[in-house]
């Protein structure tokens, strides 16, 4: 028998999931084997995947998730190649136990997850008339599509067209281009779907929320400015060391995280063109030193203290991020160091390296590395900088902005990944 709370497991962000997280204490009072849970899961097996139907072990599958998104959000930013191992890793979950929970009979708990989510009626109840020639077309392209010749009565239900969903109920997935509507059989604004369609929507839904909340999770750890808990980094830093490993020529540390202007957010742009009087200081110092060097260095896989742990050749810090900054200082009206020459120790302080006017590796770490203010911050101390377009929606750092920028700009052929 399945228990109610069952459904957490299928979806972790349900009213179920959020119940048991509330009332489970902080992270550091947790069982050592919930962090072990949470650092592999990236890793499972579909054996792994399955969750016994007993409340201790609902409780420390959700449990888990949550610690492995906060683990990985304290130590990577949102985009990295982390980020979509654990995208990837969770949309896979569901999808299995979508799968699973079918095979063992409980498809009304499968169904009563999807329709929390993705709006769909019964195709013999809105009259579409799809020709049975083409219901029989889907279901075998289906099966072929998985590799299947033969299945039995258990599972062949799965395959069969038996609902519809209107395609703009789609959108998020069509957005963010996991889902083409080529892929789908249209009619008079209905998507024609099996129940296997419903579960790599609904899997993908997941996924593409846990993306947002790894997302939230790491903005406001830029906006707290604490350091995350041993917890945490231990259980990022272990997410990390699981990713396969890319080709030497992909990963040069001085290349890796090369700028994309073009992802640049509005506030950026304005900053580097050059403010007034008034707003020298802040846009130079507190906005651009840390934004470019955050981004330019992109650091992952362990908490970001100090520069000197992501990089090896401070002709990064030198010949790429000062450069801009020194420039959008020249950009002022007056020139910021025209008439303050000292700040040029400022912008290197501003990132971690003390105040020095030629900093050094070795002097990392010699002051905090600041990061960049968040938009509300940003609104109150320069509100003429804050121009919002319509990437701004849904994001609440200009760091974030980028980093979800770029990947689009990257999808289209116009900068790394």
């Amino acid at each position: 028998m399945f228990p109610p709370e069952y459904l957490a497991i299928i979806d972790p962000f349900s009213d179920e999931a959020k119940k048991l997280v509330a009332g489970s204490g902080p992270y550091e009072g947790l069982p050592p084997e919930i962090a072990e849970l949470a650092a592999n899961r990236v890793k499972w097996s579909h054996k792994e995947m399955v969750v016994k139907p007993d409340p201790a072990s609902v409780r420390a599958d959700v449990l888990s998730f949550y610690l492995m998104c906060q683990g990985l959000a304290s130590v990577s930013f949102p985009g990295s190649r982390e980020a979509q191992l654990v995208s990837r890793s969770t949309r896979d979950t569901v999808r299995y136990r979508m799968y699973d929970l079918f095979r063992k009979g409980q498809a009304e708990t499968c169904m009563r997850a999807t329709r929390r989510t993705i709006k769909l009626e019964e195709l013999d109840k809105i009259g579409l008339d799809i020709p049975q020639e083409d219901l029989y077309k889907l279901r075998d392209l289906e099966l072929g599509n998985d590799g299947l010749e033969i299945v039995d009565e258990r599972i062949l239900p799965q395959y069969q067209p038996k609902y519809a969903v209107r395609w703009i109920d789609l959108a998020p997935l069509l957005k963010r281009g996991q889902l083409q509507l080529t892929d789908l059989y249209l009619k008079k604004g209905w998507a024609v779907v099996t129940s296997r369609d419903l579960w790599d929507f609904f899997a993908s839904v997941i996924a593409a929320r846990t993306e947002d909340y790894l997302q939230w999770v790491y903005e406001r750890m830029m906006e707290t400015g604490a350091g995350p808990s041993p917890v945490l980094a231990g259980v990022g830093e272990k997410i990390s060391s699981l990713l396969p490993k890319e080709p030497a020529a992909r990963i040069s540390a001085q290349q890796a995280g090369k700028l994309v202007p073009e992802a640049f957010p509005p506030c950026i742009r304005q900053a580097l063109a050059g403010v007034g009087e008034g707003l020298r200081n802040y846009a130079v110092m507190v906005m651009l030193a840390p934004f470019l060097s955050y981004t330019r260095i992109a650091p992952s896989g362990k908490p970001a203290t100090k520069i000197a742990d992501f990089i090896t050749d401070i002709s990064v810090v030198k010949d790429e991020i000062a450069p801009l900054v020194f420039g959008a200082a020249a950009n002022c009206n007056p020139p910021l160091f025209k008439d303050q020459p000292q700040e040029k120790a400022g912008v290197f302080y501003h990132m971690g390296f003390g105040m020095t006017a030629e900093p050094k590796l070795a002097d990392s770490g010699r002051s905090k590395w600041y990061r960049t203010p968040n938009c509300a911050k940003i609104q109150v101390s320069a509100p003429s900088l804050c121009r919002p377009d319509e990437a701004c929606r849904g994001v609440k750092n200009p760091v974030t902005y980028y980093f979800r920028r770029r990947r689009e700009v990257s999808r289209n052929g116009g900068g790394p990944e």
